[in-house]
């Protein structure tokens, strides 16, 4: 018996007028159990690594075992929208022979995951998407490229297989002779049990080897997972410059091969190599519309070109496309030349076709090894690009594929680390990373659905038909089959008697060429409650070709999520250019909702929404908008639609009416810049006939309600003033301004200034600030009035005033008392004998000379006279007895600059 799982929606591709319309949903390479293989890999540079990347959408649990126990349990937590990294024992999972091995790794979890494998070490990477069990299949191609290297021991072609059941039997057809003797061309079979590897190594390429797994006895066809890679490998012309990488990919099963690619070049490569992979060598391709020719494949059904654009490839029949990038420094270039400025090395990533997109996805761009620019290629529906957002943030940069296609790409820069990617639309994506010698690259994610042969819930409200429902809602229950059945057995795994029709009845469509029969479960399902659901139809194909046998399982996963009951409430705020917030209040299971879309002009512009997915979904429930400036109310409407369950098949939404208040408009009249000591000034506003009430704030600011400034109390500085005015409805403004205020100078010309006549000195007055002018009065006396330190030669006593003005106007002055010290007269004879005449030794102006001494002798050398500042002239006495008639001897030392004097002076009586 051949057993088929069924997953996804159908997915329908229309051409029409040349342009694509591609319609599509759910994430398939998410799942709950997953199965890898540490492959094969060349350790020339080092011991390798493995490495998963684990990512959910909600939180979870994961496990990680090997089949032989040879690790114990690897259990880690898994954050939503985070990248969980789990490095897999070397030493016990590592396969490097050919041959059967219990080394199988096994990746469980309690909610879907999606899972990328990496192998890798020093120069050597590889990366993979991991496919979940719910999409094998049971038939692959191999898919590798010419095995070239620059190894130092042996490297191969390789390809794993993987049995998910005990007492699975695989045939391979390998199209190249394997290192165990295995013929090229010639099937062998093998039995796996669950967890057990099949690895196979050539030295030539193994493209195009068919692995399948077959019907054995009473055992029915079963579920395997198939790798294909490389140990290690350079892609390119063959000169001296052959840096290589190993190759890791898990293959997808044939059944999901789509007709039609879109490529679009690795960023920063000088250009990339593709293979279109035929399942039928009767299927007719063509690249960017010209037709292929048959003599240009090769042996193993493989059409190879090299191409630095987008490419548009169409088959009639499903096909397989792989992008290449290639060794370090290939060019397009004749002769093999090389670009020592190109960074990378040999990396296979198997495209999706345009059937087969997603809507959202979780990545990681890894760092190993040491990977120094990192990429993401998006394809999607052009009109849908607004839509799509890279790490919560929207993303526009696309560019269209070629007029009338109706697709556009990005080739996005991002930096090491976690990456999620949405779309209201589905889209394909690939992750890749370059740095010298080094390289790795794979999907993204995808739908790995079998297009022809599939179980579909069918809407009777919509008449749409879908692979996840709604509680409340009662569906028919239809398959689709690219042949006439003759029995269906539906059996609902549900603890009831299977369901048999013998010759069902069924109605034909044709899709892209092929007839498809349609078939409806004429029974009344049962009413639904949330959870998940498994249901299987065993059909019978009385003219199978294949090894499994004229029946078939066709297995249906499907999930029932409940509605959301969903309603929100506006702020109380609900002024126009303020932030409005809306809070979500929605009653629903956190877990289960897949999107919500907003809106918040609905009845006037249905087409301007906001997206939100679980990344972006704020924790806090509120999300926040700001209606356009009005002065008068406007009304609108606010929608908001929850999806839950996977597909985001249940919406509910909700509309609320609101009215955005008018906001008042004031300003005020700009105050031009200030000196400190400019006084107060009076800030103009206008209300412009608003009612309500203003109030100024700000550094400065001496009444808030008048609005007056002293640019004394702020100092200097700019200094931003705010007026805030609330109207009469609650709806307030504030504007600013700032007002700039100059510092004044500063100046310290002196107290006092001695200059003895005569001479000259320097004025050096302290001043302070920026751009200064100068300004001395009185003139007289001095050189320059516009300097700093003018020299001053002063003829009499003067007191000069420096006025500093800076480069705004603003001023500060000073004064300096500059003294003259005439020179002392000193008279030779007095006559202290009472008659009131010459009565003192006179000395004109020796008093003005703070500080002066005057010493004086008789002739034996006895001080009979001194003094400090010859403020009372000498008499003539000695301690009180005037000294008798003679010749007196002087030492006057008038200091602040003049030299000392001596001489005598004659006492006459």
């Amino acid at each position: 018996m051949n057993r088929v799982k069924a997953f996804g929606v159908l997915i329908t591709l229309f051409f029409v007028c040349c342009s694509f319309l591609g319609f599509a949903q759910g994430t398939s390479s998410q799942g709950r159990e997953f199965w890898t293989a540490y492959m094969s890999h060349s350790e020339d540079n080092g011991p390798s690594k493995m490495a998963l990347y684990v990512t959910a959408d909600e939180a979870t649990t994961v496990t990680v075992e090997i089949a032989n126990g040879s690790f114990p349990a690897i259990i880690r937590d898994v954050l939503p929208n985070q990248v969980t990294e789990i490095e897999v024992p070397r030493n016990e999972a590592f396969i490097q022979n050919q041959g059967k091995s219990a080394k199988g790794i096994h990746i469980t979890s309690a909610k879907k995951i999606a899972v990328f494998a990496h192998i890798y070490s020093d120069a050597v990477s590889g990366a993979t998407l991991l496919l979940p069990v719910a999409v094998l299949g049971k038939s692959y191609y191999s898919l590798n490229y010419t095995q070239r290297s620059n190894a130092q021991s042996n490297t191969f072609s390789t390809f794993t297989v993987i049995g998910t059941e005990d007492n699975t039997t695989v045939e391979i057809t390998p199209s190249a002779k394997l290192v165990d003797g295995q013929v090229a061309g010639v099937p062998f079979t093998i039995t796996l049990n669950k967890g057990e590897v099949y690895q196979g190594l050539s030295f030539t390429d193994l493209t195009n080897t068919k692995i399948a797994s077959i019907s054995s006895g009473t055992q029915g066809c079963k579920k395997i997972a198939v790798f294909s890679g490389s140990t290690k490998i350079f892609i390119g012309c063959d000169d001296n410059n052959k840096t290589s990488d190993n190759l890791f990919q898990q293959v997808y099963p044939t059944a999901s091969w789509g007709k039609n690619y879109i490529t679009v070049p690795l960023k920063s490569r000088n250009y990339d190599i593709f293979r279109v992979v035929l399942s039928d060598p009767n299927t007719t391709v063509t690249v960017n519309g010209n037709p292929i020719p048959p003599g240009s494949l090769q042996s193993n059904n493989v059409y190879e070109f090299s191409s630095n654009i987008t490419n548009i490839i169409k088959a009639d029949k499903p096909v397989q496309v792989i992008q290449y990038a290639v060794t370090q420094g290939k060019t397009l270039a004749p002769g093999c030349q090389f670009d020592p400025r190109d960074v990378g090395d040999p990396e296979m990533i198997y495209l999706n076709p345009v059937e087969q997109t997603i809507s959202h996805v979780t990545l990681y761009s890894t760092g190993h090894y040491a990977i120094q620019k990192h990429f993401i290629n998006v394809v999607m529906r052009s009109d849908k690009t607004s839509t799509f957002k890279l790490d919560g943030q929207p993303y526009t940069a696309f560019v269209n594929v070629t007029s009338g296609t109706g697709y556009a790409y990005a080739q996005i820069p991002v930096g090491e680390g976690t990456h999620t990617l949405a779309a209201e639309d589905g889209f394909n994506a690939i992750a890749y990373g370059f740095g010298n010698k080094e390289s790795y690259g794979y999907s993204a994610g995808t739908n790995l659905k079998n297009l022809n042969e599939y179980i579909e819930l069918d809407n009777p409200q919509t008449n749409n038909g879908q692979v996840n429902g709604c509680t409340g809602v009662v569906y028919n229950l239809q398959m689709v089959l690219p042949y006439i059945s003759t029995s269906i057995t539906w059996n609902f795994n549900d603890g009831s008697s299977p369901k048999i029709t013998t010759n069902p009845a069924f109605t034909t469509f044709v899709k892209d060429g092929t007839t498809l029969y349609r078939y409806q479960y004429r029974g009344v399902l049962p009413p639904f409650t949330k959870g998940n659901y498994n249901y299987t139809a065993t059909v019978v194909n009385p003219v199978a070709l294949d090894d499994c046998g004229t029946t078939k399982d066709i297995e249906f996963d499907f999930n029932i999520a409940d509605f959301s009951q969903t309603d929100f409430k506006p702020s109380d705020n609900r002024c126009s250019a303020t932030d409005i917030t809306v809070h979500d209040q929605s009653v629903v299971d956190p877990a289960s909702v897949t999107q919500i879309k907003l809106w918040w002009d609905y009845i006037n512009h249905p087409e301007i929404f906001e997206l939100y997915t679980p990344a972006n979904i704020p924790a806090d429930k509120n999300y926040h908008h700001t209606y356009d400036y009005s002065v008068t109310s406007t009304n609108y409407t606010i929608k908001m639609i929850v999806y839950t369950g996977e597909g985001s098949v249940c919406e509910n939404g909700k509309e609320r009416p609101i009215t955005i208040l008018g906001s008042p408009s004031v300003e005020m009249t700009p105050v031009p810049p200030m000196c400190r000591d400019a006084g107060k000034v009076q800030i103009i506003k206008n209300d412009k006939g608003f009612a309500g009430k203003g109030t100024f704030s700000g550094p400065g600011v001496t009444n808030a309600d008048k609005g007056v400034f002293d640019p004394a109390v702020s100092g200097a500085g700019t200094f931003t003033i705010a007026y805030h005015f609330v109207a009469t409805n609650g709806c307030d403004v504030t504007v600013t301004q700032d007002i700039v205020v100059y510092p004044l100078p500063t100046v310290n010309a002196g107290d006092f200034i001695p200059l003895l006549e005569g001479e000259s000195v320097v004025i050096k007055p302290v001043v302070t600030g920026e751009e200064l002018f100068y300004q001395w009065a009185p003139s007289a006396g001095l050189d320059n009035v516009n300097i700093l330190n003018p020299l001053c030669s002063a003829i009499d006593n003067t007191t000069y005033t420096l006025t500093v003005t800076t480069a705004k106007g603003c001023v500060a002055y000073d004064d300096v008392f500059v003294k003259v010290l005439k020179k002392p007269v000193i008279v030779s004879a007095f006559s202290p004998n009472g008659d009131g005449i010459n009565d003192t030794w006179g000395i004109k102006y020796l008093d003005t000379y703070p500080g002066n001494t005057v010493d004086v002798y008789n002739r034996q050398g006895e001080k009979v006279y001194s003094s400090v500042g010859y403020a009372s002239p000498w008499d003539g006495r000695f301690r009180g007895s005037a000294l008798p008639t003679g010749t007196y001897y002087y030492i006057i030392n008038p200091k602040n600059g003049r030299n000392v004097v001596s001489g005598s002076v004659t006492i006459i009586k």
